[in-house]
């Protein structure tokens, strides 16, 4: 160690003066100290933050890591997940009037299934489906639950058309049209035995008016809600046509004998 003035060297024993210049070397001695304590102290802070640093990186590390083998495994769930079989109008026609209304048993609870009674014509049961059309298989669903279509009439019959009825006295909210012309996708065709919901000419006005179909008829197809399909009593549809009929206008499709639908409620098969 050399003395900070002269700079020669300073014999062992941290003498109190230089035995060569003579300086007093007591505050020197002191100002080594406590720059010793002082880089020790920020050494010791140093390995601190060095060792925060690390923990850092590996807490950082382990929850990447945790997030990439969460999504992995949502992804492999997602994989697992059969999709949804896109309809097949082949099975809709299989379907179509394939069962006997006594297959069916009253429910008391709502069912994708309800039976309709037609007034000295027959039953009736047809399969909504709302995987295809929700809003309107709902808001019928609804109508149903509250007994709205009981003692309401068909009150346009058109053979080899359709036959229209659901037509209440109470106001009701309309609802979204679900057709491709109003931007939704409806694959269910509007063959003979389709349950639709019937509108005026505005997109979005359909209400509780609904028709069942009596044959095949394509330029319906994605101008209207097709949202079921009768599975039992497609025959009654065929009395219903057999009616006389009268004019409204130049339309031949005014019932001559009253065609009441008695009563609509859920049933489920047996």
């Amino acid at each position: 160690m050399n003395c900070p003035k002269c700079h020669k060297p300073l014999p062992k024993g941290a003498p109190k003066t230089c035995p060569n210049c003579k300086m007093d070397l007591s505050n020197f001695y002191k100002m080594k100290e406590t720059r010793a304590q002082l880089e020790a102290e920020q050494a010791k802070s140093a390995k601190k933050k060095k060792i925060l640093t690390i923990c850092s990186v590996a807490v950082l590390i382990c929850v990447l890591a945790l997030a990439a083998v969460l999504l992995l495994t949502h992804k492999d769930e997602e994989s697992d997940t059969p999709a949804a079989e896109p309809l097949s109008m082949e099975q809709v026609k299989a379907e179509i009037n394939s069962k006997s209304v006594s297959d069916f048993v009253s429910s008391d609870t709502p069912t994708d299934y309800v039976k309709l009674t037609i007034t000295n014509f027959g039953e009736i049961v047809v399969r909504l489906r709302p995987d295809i059309a929700p809003i309107s298989a709902q808001n019928f669903k609804d109508l149903v639950a509250r007994g709205y279509y009981n003692g309401t009439s068909f009150h346009r019959v058109m053979p080899n058309f359709m036959i229209q009825g659901g037509k209440g006295s109470e106001a009701l909210s309309s609802i979204k049209g679900e057709f491709s012309a109003n931007g939704v996708e409806n694959p269910l065709l509007h063959v003979r035995g389709v349950l639709s919901m019937a509108r005026t000419t505005v997109m979005d006005s359909a209400t509780s008016q609904f028709f069942l179909m009596h044959a095949d008829y394509p330029s319906l197809n994605g101008k209207y809600a097709a949202f079921g399909y009768i599975v039992a009593g497609l025959e009654t549809v065929d009395k219903v046509c057999q009616i006389d009929l009268g004019y409204n206008g130049d339309e031949r499709s005014v019932p001559l004998v009253d065609v009441i639908l008695e009563s609509a409620v859920f049933v489920t098969p047996k």
